[in-house]
């Protein structure tokens, strides 16, 4: 079954909480987006920890230093994107969590016009993949990649590593069936359901027209 992730773009936390407000009922897990500084700095709990689990993209300057503040908040999935320095210091450093009853998942980021050999570098040392379906991430509402390199992509890896987890976030409810059809498992969605009026008819659409594809 494909599933279906809201993604928040919160600019502090006051933010974040009243984005998940309006997200009650509708998703069991949301990614935070992180752009531009880390909004949970200096917080041990996530709003509404108690009804959702917590993906943080980390699309910051040095992951490395900052992942652990988004295990400190209660993610339990965190993703650090190849094109950040210190990335594999990020993966090496939440190795020891990746074990256990409650495990952290590891995920790595890679740009839509990346080949697989971009994921050499960081063998065994992440969960999943996530594929940028958009050239300039930090945003919501971007249009997809008219060239759609991100289909390649997932393709390419689907081939390369047919068990691997592979997310797309980046105008992924532009189209859905293409990116399942390819090979994606995981849809990580922003505008399309926070800014709707209804956000879980628009996630039920969402999960109906990927699950046709499956």
């Amino acid at each position: 079954m494909v599933e279906i992730i809201p993604a928040v773009l919160p600019k502090n936390f006051n933010e974040l909480e009243r984005e998940l407000e309006r997200l009650h009922g509708v998703a069991p897990l949301i990614q935070i987006d992180l752009v531009g500084k880390n909004i949970l700095e200096g917080h041990y709990a996530l709003p509404f920890w108690e009804e959702f689990d917590f993906e943080c993209d980390i699309m910051l300057n040095n992951s490395a230093h900052e992942v652990q503040t988004c295990i400190d908040a209660g993610a339990s999935r965190v993703v650090v994107h190849a094109e950040d320095s210190s990335a594999r210091e990020a993966l090496e450093a939440l190795q020891p969590m990746r074990g256990g009853d409650i495990p952290t998942m590891l995920g790595l980021a890679l740009r839509s016009h990346d080949t697989p050999n971009a994921l050499v570098p960081f063998e065994g040392l992440y969960d999943f993949v996530q594929v940028m379906g958009i050239d300039h991430i930090g945003k919501q509402g971007e249009p997809p990649d008219p060239h759609h390199h991100e289909v390649e992509l997932i393709k390419q890896l689907r081939a390369q590593f047919p068990a691997l987890v592979i997310q797309v976030d980046g105008a992924a409810a532009a189209h859905v069936g293409e990116l399942v059809k390819a090979g994606a498992t995981r849809l990580v969605v922003g505008s399309a359901i926070i800014e709707s009026d209804n956000p879980r008819e628009e996630i039920k659409k969402l999960q109906a027209e990927a699950n046709r594809m499956v």
